[in-house]
C-alpha cells in the first residue's frame, strides 16, 4: 500500500507539470513518467484486493455488500455502454472501473498499526506537496491571470485540501509539532488563494472552526486567531504574489459559474436513465459545444453511473459515518476522521471543485481515512 501511495506521491509533480504543459498547447500526453502512474496504481490495486480478503469479518456485512454490489454494476456499465477494458484510458478515468476498485483500500485501515504509520505519511506528505508549491512559486510566480495560476498549482491545491485540514486537526496536541500543525494550514490557504478558488477557502475556515470548538481555552484561541489574520493579512498585501491573487478573488466577487452548467444539463437530462445511468459516453450541449462533465460529482455519478452507484456509495461514505456520529462518545480522532469524512460528501456536492472519485492520490487517502471510520463502526456493531 505505502509503495503505491508513495508513487502516486511523487506523480503529482509530473501531473501538475502535464497540465501547465497544457496550457502553452504541448499536450497532455504523458511521457515515460507514466509508468510511474501505472505502477502506482497497479500496487492500489492489489493492496485493495488483498486487503478485500485478509480483513476477512472484521467489517460488518453491509460494507463488503456495498462495495462489491458498487464495483460489479459500474463494471457492467462500463461494458455494456461500449467502453474498451483494454483502454486504460478509459478503465481509469472517473467514469471507469479503476477508481471503484481503488475504493478498496477502505478495507487497509483495520490495521491499528498500519494506520498509525499512515498518520505519519500523512504528515510526510503535507511538507512534499508544501514545498513542490513553494519551489513553483519561486520558479514561476503565480501567473498574470486564474488560468495560468490553476495549471501551475491546481493539482497541489486540491491534493493538499485533502491531506491539511487532518494534519492540522491531528496534530493539536502535538506541542512539538506545532510548526507543521500551522505550516500545512498556512500552506494550504495561501495554494487555494493562490489559485482564487473559494470553495477552498471556506473549507479551511470550516477547519478552523472545527478546532475551535474542541479547544478548552477558547479565549486565549481567539486572541491567538486574531493576531494570526493580522499577520496573514499583512503578509498577503505586503507580498506582490499573493496581493494580486487576493485582488484577483475579490474581483471575482460572487461571481456564479455552475448556474448555467446545470440549467443546460437539466434542460437534457431524460430522468429515467437516471435510473440505470446513461454510461460511459453521457454527454450534453452546453454553449455550443459538448460536454461530459459535472462539477457535483453525486449528481455526475447519478447522471452515468445510475441509482445503484449513489446509493451504495452515499451509505459508505456518508450514512454510516452520520450513525456512527450519532452514537456520540466518539474520541477526538474519530471526530477528525469522521469531519474529514463529511468534508467530502459535501465537496461531491459541490462544495469544492475538482474533487472526484479518481485514481488520484487524494481518492487513495479520503479512501483509508473512510475505511477506519467504517472500521470503528463495525466494532460498534458487534
Amino acid at each position: 500500500m505505502f509503495a503505491g501511495l508513495f508513487l502516486s506521491l511523487f506523480f503529482m509533480y509530473f501531473a501538475q507539470e502535464r497540465l501547465y504543459n497544457s496550457l502553452n498547447n504541448e499536450g497532455l500526453t504523458l511521457g515515460s513518467e507514466r509508468y510511474l502512474r501505472i505502477l502506482s496504481v497497479i500496487l492500489i490495486f492489489v493492496s485493495s484486493l488483498f486487503s478485500l480478503f485478509l480483513s476477512k469479518a472484521k467489517y460488518h456485512f453491509s460494507i463488503y455488500f456495498c462495495y462489491l454490489t458498487l464495483v460489479i454494476y459500474v463494471s457492467l456499465n462500463y461494458i455494456f455502454s461500449g467502453a474498451d477494458p483494454s483502454n486504460m484510458t478509459q478503465f481509469m478515468s472517473t467514469k471507469g472501473i479503476g477508481p471503484w476498485i481503488c475504493l478498496g483500500l477502505i478495507f487497509v485501515s483495520y490495521d491499528t498499526k498500519r494506520f498509525e504509520s499512515f498518520k505519519k505519511f500523512l504528515f510526510f506528505s503535507s511538507i512534499f506537496i508544501s514545498l513542490l508549491a513553494i519551489v513553483k512559486m519561486v520558479e514561476s510566480g503565480v501567473g498574470l491571470w486564474r488560468g495560468q495560476a490553476l495549471s501551475q498549482y491546481r493539482v497541489y491545491a486540491v491534493n493538499l485540501i485533502w491531506v491539511a485540514p487532518y494534519v492540522f486537526l491531528m496534530l493539536k496536541n502535538k506541542p512539538k509539532l506545532r510548526w507543521l500543525r500551522l505550516f500545512s494550514l498556512i500552506m494550504g490557504i495561501v495554494l487555494a488563494l493562490v489559485i482564487q478558488t473559494r470553495s477552498f477557502l471556506i473549507i479551511y475556515l470550516i477547519t478552523i472552526l472545527f478546532d475551535f470548538f474542541h479547544t478548552k481555552n477558547r479565549q486565549k484561541y481567539s486572541i491567538a486567531l486574531i493576531v494570526g489574520f493580522i499577520g496573514f493579512a499583512y503578509l498577503v498585501l505586503n507580498t506582490g504574489i499573493l496581493n494580486d491573487s487576493m485582488e484577483r478573488l475579490l474581483n471575482r466577487g460572487t461571481d456564479d459559474t455552475r448556474s448555467g452548467q446545470l440549467m443546460a444539463f437539466f434542460s437534457q437530462l431524460n430522468f429515467t436513465e437516471l435510473i440505470t445511468g446513461k454510461g460511459f459516453f453521457a454527454s450534453y450541449s452546453k454553449g455550443g459545444y459538448t460536454s461530459s462533465y459535472l462539477d457535483n460529482q453525486w449528481l455526475y455519478l447519478f447522471w452515468w453511473g445510475g441509482l445503484i452507484p449513489v446509493l451504495t456509495y452515499f451509505y459508505l461514505s456518508a450514512l454510516l459515518p452520520i450513525k456512527l456520529i450519532l452514537r456520540g462518545k466518539m474520541d477526538y480522532e474519530t471526530q477528525v476522521e469522521c469531519f474529514v469524512l463529511i468534508l467530502w460528501v459535501l465537496a461531491l456536492g459541490g462544495l469544492a471543485i475538482y474533487s472526484t472519485m479518481s485514481v488520484d492520490f487524494f481518492f487513495f487517502i479520503i479512501s483509508i481515512l473512510q475505511g477506519r471510520v467504517l472500521f470503528k463502526y463495525s466494532l460498534n456493531s458487534k
